[in-house]
């Protein structure tokens, strides 16, 4: 996430034309741009933020190797006393562990909401609807079926993985009785550190070391297959869709309508959003990422790998480009990163918004309308003349549609004193 921080820095200094370092040691990326963080409250979200405004805001031109030597980095936060406050691990400041914002005088906190105000985590906010939504995908004919399919690979997984067994479900469980979010997090943490698949395990150091690798291996794309299948069938729910993804975007659609209005000589707001993976790919399928919207059907865990990693995305004009065989399986990979940049055209002075994910512009393919549902408008697509992107008021039109199919009843647009009014706790691992 250091490294994220460090790769927007660059982009968005040339953006600001301002490009310069402070006596104090920092890039001054505050000087021009307004930062706002929040986080979810975990402390793996915090810590995200942290890394990534670190590297956003620390000198650029520092030769110290910020691995080595923990004094160079900018411990940008201010969470971290809320979220222990929350768990009950701490009852006075003077008993937490870890550093805030606070303390060493960063300039920038990083803010943990109540789940009142929160629009990150639909899960903890609205834990008991959230679960009703779920149970209802879980329960249809097709959903058991494919799922049960795969409680042959999940017994196999858990002979290398045991703690996965008997572990606790969310929604009451499903057929093939384990939390497959665990299970792929244990190829994906482990690739994105360079540690053996088979460390710490009963495998460690047998004779049969070189084969048992290959057989724990050989299941990283069948186990994020059906992880992928899973939540394609969650998020082509219109009800579940619209609860988690429409409160962020109508809170970022906002505040891009009042920077909209600002003078060209204020600073610009740079709003980051710390949250789940589960949460990033909602947005995706909300917005219509081209590449999701046409990927094919998929088989669960029965399917193999074809050419190219389970996640693996190729670009062409600039677009990222996804093989439709692959693109179902798609899943954020480890520290992904959306951004979705309010663009003026001079010429016009019209204002759009650009997504980039993972540093590649995308295409969307969202509905926009509930009864043209084969007859989706293309954003964001190359062609011979323009890139036509979409627009403030095709964002809005977006959300509405997809808060009218999912027939709430009301807007997700985010109230004062929005209460959620349960105190169940699902979380959003839940997988």
């Amino acid at each position: 996430m250091r490294d994220v921080g460090r790769t927007f820095r660059k982009r968005y200094d040339k953006l600001a034309r301002q490009p310069f370092i402070g006596s104090n040691g920092l890039s001054e990326f505050d000087e021009r741009w307004e930062i706002e963080a929040y986080s979810t409250n975990y402390l793996r979200t915090i810590m995200s933020a942290q890394c990534f405004l670190d590297g956003l805001i620390s000198n650029p031109n520092s030769h110290i190797d910020v691995h080595r030597n923990s004094r160079s980095n900018v411990y940008a936060g201010g969470g971290l006393t809320r979220y222990y406050v929350d768990q009950g691990q701490f009852k006075t400041l003077s008993e937490k562990v870890c550093t805030t914002s606070q303390d060493l005088g960063s300039p920038i906190s990083i803010h943990v909401r109540d789940k009142v105000s929160d629009t990150l985590n639909a899960f903890d906010k609205h834990p008991t609807r959230m679960d009703n939504l779920v149970r209802g995908v879980i329960a249809t004919p097709s959903f058991q079926r494919i799922d049960g399919d795969a409680k042959s690979l999940a017994d196999q997984l858990c002979e290398f993985l045991p703690g996965l067994r008997g572990a606790p479900q969310a929604f009451g469980g499903t057929p093939s009785g384990v939390n497959w979010i665990h299970a792929n997090d244990h190829f994906v943490c482990r690739s994105a550190h360079s540690l053996p698949l088979l460390g710490f395990s009963d495998h460690e150091g047998s004779p049969d070391e070189v084969e048992m690798d290959r057989v724990l291996r050989s299941m990283a794309t069948p186990v994020c297959s059906h992880l992928a299948w899973r939540f394609r069938e969650w998020y082509t729910c219109p009800k579940l869709l619209a609860a988690i993804s429409t409160p962020p975007l109508w809170e970022m659609m906002s505040s891009m309508i009042e920077a909209r209005a600002m003078n060209a000589n204020d600073k610009k707001p740079f709003i980051l959003y710390s949250c789940h993976d589960v949460t990033l790919l909602a947005l995706l399928y909300a917005i219509g990422a081209e590449f999701l919207v046409d990927g094919s059907d998929c088989g669960g865990s029965n399917m193999e790998d074809d050419e190219g990693s389970m996640s693996s995305m190729g670009i062409k004009d600039g677009m990222v480009r996804v093989d439709s065989r692959q693109s179902w399986r798609w899943w954020p990979a480890y520290s992904s990163t959306i951004a979705f940049e309010l663009v003026r055209q001079s010429e016009t002075d019209e204002h759009f918004i650009r997504v980039i994910l993972n540093g590649k512009v995308i295409s969307l393919k969202p509905r926009m309308s509930l009864h043209d549902s084969d007859q989706k408008q293309v954003f964001g697509r190359t062609s011979s003349s323009r890139v036509r992107m979409m627009r403030l008021v095709d964002l809005e039109q977006l959300l509405e549609v997809l808060e009218q199919k999912a027939a709430i009843g009301e807007s997700t647009r985010p109230r004062e004193n929005d209460s959620p009014t349960e105190c169940a706790s699902i979380g959003v691992d839940g997988g």
